[in-house]
């Protein structure tokens, strides 16, 4: 096995847990509600959700501290399609990697050339890519314009646009990810998203007109795959992206194979107070037949590099999942529905719903109404 020891450090572009929790105590929900769909208008947490350093059920306790329940209401709704995807992720399995119900539609098993490169003519869309690929992160509402380009305008196969996202997002998380992608393409819900011109002008604040997406949603609809989104690209480029660099040391090696216990962590998991006080080996896992063959832009690997540096006394280990066979250590995790397949004793995860039963739940609304049945009926109590 190959360790990389690391310890806590800062960094100017993300906060610590109490500087984020101090953050959460300000924000201004009613704001939230009226920005939201803007782009610039987003919290920006949900790198520190995805990369598991703070739980949805703690965030809900933070923000309900300045603000009211009736006005926190949409930005808690928000959290509950975090949980909606996790849990039909937990139900499901790697299904959500394919299509949950059939599409009409013929699609191209590739991704648009001018998406990739940022040339689709839509002046904000191509900002949004271009972002993307710079920083890792764009607002949901680009998310969903651009897979409904990928799906809807280009007829190319949701899964390759995920695929291709996801190998970008810092906030990466498959369920939020691909699932969303199937609802935008149809294949959720049945019900496809399109993206539109006004729509557009009018939460960028841009002005673009005459565009191919310019028209009504029933003639982009029924129109002929436009002429700069033919061209694809069959086999997604790859990322130039590194692995933390590792040392191969015999005492490295021995504190493991010799270790009582080893908490095991992954890039999903890392949450700086989980058994905090436990005398134990802590150990980052990460995978290389996940995170190796260009898979991953080196924005998404500097981000699980930084968040496990607010782990303290952690460990990096890459390897593959079944090479920690050989460890007779009791090896405690995290539950997390990507990593089913991992050794250990699980903790369950923070819930904002567990009572809700582990289910398929084919649209939010139905998941919705299991939260009313098994909660109370006030306000309050669904938050």
């Amino acid at each position: 096995m190959t360790a990389t020891s690391i310890s806590p450090k800062s960094s100017p572009d993300r906060l610590s847990l109490s500087e984020l929790e101090a953050y959460i105590r300000t924000i201004d929900t009613s704001e939230y509600t009226k920005t939201r769909n803007y782009i610039g208008g987003s919290t920006q947490l949900s790198e520190y959700i995805s990369r598991g350093m703070i739980s949805l059920p703690r965030i809900r306790e933070l923000v309900l501290e300045k603000n009211s329940f009736s006005a926190s209401f949409k930005f808690l709704n928000e959290l509950a399609w975090r949980e909606y995807w996790q849990l039909t992720w937990t139900a499901i399995g790697d299904d959500i990697f394919d299509y949950i119900r059939p599409i009409k539609d013929t699609v191209r098993p590739a991704m648009p050339e001018a998406v990739i490169n940022a040339h689709t003519g839509i002046v904000a869309l191509d900002a949004g890519i271009r972002q993307l690929q710079t920083t890792g992160f764009i607002d949901n509402h680009m998310r969903m314009w651009l897979a409904g380009l990928v799906c809807q305008v280009a007829k190319c196969d949701w899964k390759v646009g995920a695929a291709w996202m996801h190998s970008y997002l810092i906030d990466g998380d498959y369920a939020s990810n691909h699932l969303s992608w199937q609802w935008v393409a149809g294949s959720y819900t049945g019900k496809p998203y399109l993206p539109q011109q006004d729509n557009i002008n009018t939460y960028t604040e841009s002005l673009q007109k005459d565009t191919y997406l310019d028209q009504g949603y029933g003639e982009i609809a029924s129109m002929e795959i436009p002429e700069i989104l033919l061209e694809t690209v069959d086999v997604l480029p790859a990322h130039e992206a590194t692995l933390p660099e590792d040392t191969v040391t015999l005492d490295g090696l021995n504190e493991l194979k010799n270790a009582d216990t080893i908490l095991l962590y992954s890039p999903w998991t890392l949450d700086p107070l989980w058994r905090k006080q436990d005398k134990a080996i802590r150990v980052l896992l990460i995978d290389p037949d996940v995170f190796s063959n260009g898979r991953f832009s080196q924005q998404v690997i500097d981000s699980i590099v930084w968040f496990a540096g607010q782990v303290a006394d952690l460990k990096i280990i890459c390897e593959p999942v079944k090479n920690l066979e050989v460890l007779t250590a009791a090896i405690i995790r995290k539950s997390y529905p990507g990593i089913t397949t991992w050794p250990g004793i699980v903790d369950e995860p923070e819930m904002l719903f567990p009572e809700v039963p582990v289910a398929f739940y084919p649209s939010f609304s139905s998941y919705w109404k299991q939260i009313k049945k098994y909660s109370m009926t006030d306000q309050q109590s669904l938050f």
